[in-house]
């Protein structure tokens, strides 16, 4: 038995510490871990106690770190990130091989590639060939491909799923438009303003016909401005000030934080459905292909993100 059990029983109490030190709040941590604020107090109090050492102290409605917290979480914080590059480098030594993956052009290009590089960094082994499809119903199979995505309840026949994103959609446009021909302050208020669309020949995505009658307007026949034949051209046509388009949260995301879109009114559509990574089942994953899915769920995706109008 290792000595280090002399003062910490379970290994867990470590990653509830982590947690809490770098939150700075024990209902954040709870929340990360999946388990109860009591449940985190309790972890912290049993290694407090263990270790003789005063880890937290609570100034106004803020927790801060003690000195010893301090020198513990630092070490702590080293310690797993050892343990993570060592266990990277172990795994992705029989990572030698091509992962091949298929999602829509919007998704590649405004939410896989700004975080690519961070995947590449971590796992220098794994090849990726990515392709841009126009269709979610792929045969994993006969395509040769590894990883897709599909919008639904997450139930196909033939593959394994993973939950990635929920999906929210939400009118978005550049802060330019919204200052030169805004406010828009209700859905019918957008019938005033050019519409961006997109049709996907082989995808059936939310159009602006039904984003507005779900929240009680008509859209005229007639209104047409734009059409592109993918969700990419819309948002950055939006982006560029040609109108307003409809953002999927998760896509936009990135746009709205670097200020080349916001939200013009906070008007979301959930449908209820979310989109999945797909996997052929009944035939073995590559290595590479599981360290691509795991990186991909990790990235949260489905975080709640902060809806700032205007």
């Amino acid at each position: 038995m290792h000595r280090l059990r002399s003062l910490v029983s379970s290994a867990n109490s470590l990653f509830v510490f982590e947690a809490a030190a770098r939150r700075r709040s024990f209902t954040a941590a709870a929340e990360e871990l999946n388990i109860s604020q009591p449940a985190v107090s309790k972890t912290i109090k049993r290694l407090e106690e263990a270790s003789e050492l005063k880890l937290f102290r609570r100034e106004h409605t803020r927790l801060e770190l003690t000195a010893e917290g301090a020198r513990l979480y630092k070490e702590v914080q080293q310690a797993f990130d050892h343990l993570h590059q060592v266990m990277t480098s172990l795994r992705t030594k029989h990572s030698h091989d091509t992962v091949r993956v298929s999602f829509s052009a919007s998704f590649v290009q405004l939410w896989l590639l700004p975080r690519l590089g961070d995947f590449k960094a971590s796992h220098p082994d794994v090849s990726l060939r990515i392709a841009e499809s126009s269709r979610d119903d792929l045969d994993l199979n006969e395509e040769d491909i590894d990883i897709s995505a599909r919008l639904g309840r997450g139930r196909w026949p033939g593959v394994e799923t993973w939950h990635l994103v929920t999906e929210e959609i939400i009118p978005v446009c550049s802060p330019a438009y919204l200052k030169a021909h805004g406010p828009i302050a209700a859905p019918a208020d957008l019938l005033g303003h050019p519409l961006l669309h997109f049709e996907e020949r082989h995808r059936d995505r939310l159009s602006w016909r039904g984003w507005l009658t779900s929240h009680g307007v008509s859209l005229p026949r007639a209104r047409h401005d734009l059409v592109f034949t993918d969700a990419l051209g819309s948002i950055e046509a939006a982006a560029l000030g040609q109108g307003v388009a409809l953002g999927w949260k998760h896509l936009v995301h990135d746009h709205v934080r670097a200020g080349k879109l916001v939200y013009p009114l906070p008007t979301i559509h959930r449908s209820g459905e979310a989109i999945h990574l797909v996997m052929a089942a009944g035939r073995p994953p590559k290595p590479g292909a599981v360290l691509f899915r795991d990186w991909m769920l990790a990235q949260g995706a489905d975080a709640p993100v902060a809806l700032t109008v205007g």
